[in-house]
């Protein structure tokens, strides 16, 4: 346990507090050895936690303020993001915005940029949601990008409102990718894989897929990640985690069948495929739809 003066300020700071305030209350000598055993931890140069106390992202941006000594920072791109439980890449840094500090640090990344709409969120301030959305749709990965922007909708964010977003990121890297990606965006695919799919088989030039496309037939309803219910063509993502396993097997090959019976066609998307070598979906798709013209 903290001591009682340190123990108030740490709580004050999510649980952050640095060197020089627990020199008030210690000694460097005590200091080091509580350092030294494990039982105080390094965050960020100089700023430290207790042992017991969970290493939480609002704590981990406290203890970037305090190590850059700023007198306030904004969480911003995929770490407000990760705030708000929209974020789909998890990295492992922190991004900031500050009011004039430009130094950074291990595992911390300062960005020079306004950020007038920023808001509180878990108890630290970060950029605003479709402020948030934008910035990711411009600078991350298109894969990425795109999911981000499914997620951001689903999440709770109007297409309106990325929309006018836009605006204010004039001249800023990245505004023509985002600006072609929120109209494709939506909330209905469930996972960032379905997102990533559903771009691949844009970018191929095939017809928009509906994501989570529901087939009624015999009174029984089915849900597939992605379909063109005209060409009764559906592709599911195969994740590793669902389809694993004896339970998962009988249920993806009695559901596999359902639709075949229902005249279905049924593709099937692996990550390594989407990441690396799409074509061996979309080729044969599109060569399906050339069929069933």
């Amino acid at each position: 346990m903290l001591r009682p003066n340190l123990a108030e300020l740490a709580t004050k700071q999510n649980g952050a507090f640095t060197w020089q305030q627990a020199l008030l209350e210690y000694t460097r000598s005590e200091i080091e050895t509580l350092v030294r055993n494990g039982r105080w931890l390094r965050i960020f140069r100089g700023v430290y936690r207790e042992l017991d106390h969970p290493e939480t992202l609002p704590l981990r941006i406290e203890a970037a303020r305090l190590s850059l000594n700023a007198p306030y920072v904004v969480a911003c791109r995929e770490t407000a993001a990760q705030l708000y439980g929209f974020g789909v890449v998890d990295s492992p840094k922190l991004h900031l915005l500050t009011p004039s500090v430009r130094v950074s640090r291990t595992g911390l990344v300062v960005h020079r940029d306004a950020f007038a709409d920023a808001t509180n969120v878990r108890g630290v301030m970060a950029t605003s949601p479709p402020r948030t959305a934008v910035d990711l749709a411009r600078t991350l990965h298109r894969l990425d990008a795109l999911a981000t922007l499914d997620r951001a909708i689903r999440w709770g964010i109007p297409r309106s409102y990325l929309l006018a977003e836009l605006p204010q990121h004039a001249h800023k890297p990245g505004l023509l990718q985002a600006t072609k990606l929120i109209p494709l965006a939506n909330g209905l695919s469930e996972s960032p894989m379905e997102s990533r799919t559903r771009l691949r088989c844009i970018d191929a030039g095939l017809p928009h897929p509906e994501p989570q496309l529901e087939i009624w037939a015999d009174g029984t309803l089915r849900r597939v990640d992605l379909g063109w219910r005209e060409y009764r063509i559906a592709l599911e993502y195969e994740s590793g985690t669902h389809h694993s396993g004896a339970a998962a097997t009988t249920r993806d090959n009695a559901r596999h069948n359902w639709l075949i019976n229902q005249g279905w066609t049924v593709f099937y998307a692996t990550a390594t495929q989407v990441y690396r070598s799409p074509e061996e979906f979309t080729e044969p798709i599109r060569r399906a739809m050339q069929l069933r013209v």
